[in-house]
C-alpha cells in the first residue's frame, strides 16, 4: 500500500453505498461505495472524476463523523473507476 494512503486513525473496512453531491445547492447526485472509514476520513470508490481539494457532501444511512469531506488523494482502478481518500471537514 502506498504511503499516501496513511491515516491519522485506524480504518475499518466497510462496504456501503453512498450518494454525494458537489454543491449543497445542486440537485445532481452521484453514486459510490465506501471501502473503509475512520474518525478522520474514508475511502470512496466511484466512476465520477473528482479533483484533489474538491469538496463534497456525502449522503448515507450510516453514521459519519461529518457529511462534508474533501479529496486528499486519487487512485485510478483497473476497471476505470476511481478510489479517493476523503478527509472529513
Amino acid at each position: 500500500m502506498s504511503s499516501f494512503y496513511s491515516s491519522k486513525h485506524d480504518r475499518c473496512p466497510i462496504d456501503c453505498s453512498v450518494e454525494f453531491c458537489l454543491d449543497l445547492f445542486s440537485q445532481e447526485t452521484f453514486e459510490g461505495f465506501i471501502e473503509n472509514i475512520s474518525e478522520s476520513g474514508m475511502c470512496l470508490i466511484t466512476t465520477k472524476l473528482l479533483d484533489i481539494g474538491q469538496d463534497l457532501t456525502i449522503n448515507t444511512n450510516i453514521f459519519l463523523p461529518s457529511h462534508a469531506a474533501s479529496v486528499c488523494w486519487i487512485e485510478q482502478n483497473d476497471d476505470g473507476s476511481y478510489k479517493y481518500g476523503l478527509r472529513f471537514r
